[in-house]
């Protein structure tokens, strides 16, 4: 995997979830975020979990699979079931895979790629919409190296691009940018900058190697503070375990 996957689980019966939490601990690049045996409670707690797809079983007492992924609406969504009838109504919702059990480990490896590559297909079509000092712009998020404090106006943030376009984005902490873009793609490395994880390289003593060069050639780097060394090399040693 490229970078930890969060999923969470779902399954009625208690052995069926155990086993496939087992098999989800053996898979490098998976974090199983937590396991639910009731999709009620699962829905009435989605909204304090952090989470990129669940793993889910079609036919349970309460609700169904079927049901708890319209709820979802665009997590992607794996099926385990031991009933083939479900099986087009499945993917009439868009469900990424379907698993028969007893699932096979081979079998959710490839279906946990699938969801990498829906969710990286995504994450390079997603547009962010700001007013910045050329007007109202949407922006490719995947396109996106960093913010700094680097502007006339303190409250204001400029946004740098792969191509080396520069701009100022109007009046937005950094608090209000990682909750509009994807936070899990963007660190704050210093007071007055956060950079795309994506752009990362490596770094050197009190500096963040990016992979954009400037002018000259050279790798652009970017200030470290002490303050936020701790998190950063945390996220950083994540990345080299997922290379």
């Amino acid at each position: 995997m490229d970078k930890t996957l969060r999923v969470v689980l779902l399954d009625d019966e208690l052995l069926a979830l155990a086993y496939l939490r087992t098999l989800c601990d053996s898979i490098p690049g998976i974090e199983v975020v937590k396991a639910f045996n009731d999709p009620v409670i699962f829905l009435s707690e989605i909204k304090n979990l952090a989470f990129d797809f669940c793993i889910s079983d079609i036919v349970m007492p309460s609700l169904t699979g079927l049901e708890v992924a319209q709820e979802l609406k665009s997590v992607p969504i794996i099926f385990t079931t031991a009933h083939n009838e479900y099986a087009a109504d499945a993917f009439d919702i868009e469900a990424i895979d379907y698993l028969r059990k007893p699932v096979q480990r081979e079998r959710l490896v490839r279906a946990i790629e699938k969801v990498q590559i829906h969710i990286e297909q995504l994450k390079s079509q997603a547009t962010w919409t700001v007013n910045t000092n050329k007007g109202k712009l949407s922006i490719q998020q995947s396109h996106i190296v960093s913010f700094s404090t680097d502007t006339y106006d303190r409250r204001d943030k400029l946004l740098l691009l792969e191509n080396g376009d520069q701009f100022v984005v109007k009046n937005k902490s950094f608090d209000q940018l990682l909750q509009e873009l994807d936070a899990v793609s963007f660190i704050r490395i210093s007071k007055s900058e956060l950079i795309s994880i994506d752009f990362i390289q490596g770094y050197q003593g009190d500096f963040v190697i990016s992979k954009l060069r400037n002018e000259e050639g050279k790798y652009r780097e970017f200030n470290l503070s002490e303050n936020y060394r701790k998190s950063f090399l945390e996220v950083f040693q994540q990345m080299l375990q997922n290379l």
